[in-house]
């Protein structure tokens, strides 16, 4: 550790005096750089991350190995603490991680470290796409018939995941019946679960619906896609270009066909905050705490220059059929750190929905 560190400090010193590139190209040439995702292997986060991590070599000056790392368990808590408090800031890691920012907005007990302390590169902003199984009793045609239900199992990661919140709070608003089964470690497990229907709805990231679901499960019939997620942009709500194709309206568009203009209250408000907290802020690219300024920087654009790469934006499309967007900068990291922030009224209204899901959450053993 001392070396690395003795190294680091030179290297800092001679990339003030001689210009950064050359140095850090020493110091990373013959390297490997771990890209930690902190879900297991195929979701979303995996499926997108990987993709990354493929091409992501090239951009990193003196081009060092870079091997994928899946550490998952409880909603992404498990990967994103061992990035905040056990790797080491030698600007050889990097975590690609999904749900941390609600998780840390939402006060949530498991995670232990506070992002703000990390080294952030970027966030890639993302929608899920929320199905149903069609032979739900009377039947499923249209997302409409949703509310024909008399009521079914919705599957979760834990009751207090961004993902699970609003999952039951946008079934609430529309009124619609069910129960809860929570604890699956990410959604290959989920979406297992639906096939064998011991579960009969759930919500997924666009990169593994579109690889996952889309080609087979959907086309044979057994699930029907009935909302995706909303974008926001200024206060106004609509529906994401990676979600062209999807016989399915955003949520909030999905609301109003059925139920008119949504309320003015705090519950529309809870679901507009955790809907941003699962769209704009659901995955960050983070190194761990005090890392040098450098090296995070020469990562930050190494991340902008594969996202703009062709042979990566190709490889994207092909493998997750969409192109993800990568945002960094200071404007960014403020936006990050005000939406970390505890939201007066909604944050307790949030709290009292998480307690309450908690007590509702069910066993089918």
């Amino acid at each position: 550790m001392k070396t690395i560190q003795l190294a680091v400090a030179l290297l800092l010193a001679s990339s003030a005096a001689r210009g950064q590139p050359a140095d850090l190209a020493e110091f990373y040439k013959n390297k490997t750089v771990v890209f930690l995702i902190n879900f297991t292997p195929g979701g979303s986060t995996d499926f997108e991350g990987r993709v990354l991590a493929r091409h992501l070599s090239d951009h990193i000056p003196g081009k060092p190995s870079v091997v994928v790392q899946n550490m998952g368990g409880a909603s992404g808590s498990i990967g994103t603490n061992y990035l905040g408090q056990v790797a080491r800031p030698d600007g050889l890691t990097l975590g690609y991680l999904t749900a941390s920012v609600g998780k840390q907005a939402l006060g949530e007990d498991d995670l232990k470290v506070d992002l703000k302390g990390l080294e952030f590169l970027g966030n890639v902003p993302d929608v899920n796409v929320t199905y149903i199984r069609t032979d739900v009793p009377p039947g499923l045609k249209t997302p409409a018939d949703l509310l024909k239900t008399k009521g079914f199992w919705i599957g979760g990661l834990t009751p207090d995941s961004p993902k699970d919140l609003g999952m039951r709070i946008q079934l609430d608003m529309l009124g619609v019946s069910y129960k809860y089964l929570s604890g699956y470690k990410g959604s290959p497990e989920a979406r297992l679960a639906v096939q064998q229907n011991e579960i009969q709805f759930y919500s997924e990231g666009m990169a593994s619906y579109r690889a996952a679901i889309e080609p087979g499960i959907v086309k044979s019939g057994v699930i029907l896609p009935v909302w995706t997620d909303s974008l926001e942009d200024g206060g106004k709500l609509y529906a994401s270009p990676a979600a062209d194709g999807i016989p399915a309206l955003p949520y909030h568009a999905f609301y109003q066909s059925v139920k008119g203009d949504p309320p003015d209250d705090v519950r529309w408000r809870a679901y507009l905050r955790l809907n941003q907290l699962s769209t704009s802020f659901l995955r960050v690219l983070m190194m761990p705490p005090k890392t040098p300024p450098a090296m995070a920087a020469a990562m930050s654009k190494a991340l902008a220059d594969t996202f703009d790469d062709p042979t990566y934006r190709e490889d994207a499309r092909q493998t997750i059929h969409s192109v993800p967007e990568f945002r960094t900068g200071e404007a960014t990291r403020k936006a990050l750190f005000e939406v970390l922030e505890k939201r007066p009224g909604v944050s307790e209204y949030i709290a009292d929905f998480m307690a309450k899901g908690y007590r509702e959450v069910g066993d089918k053993k």
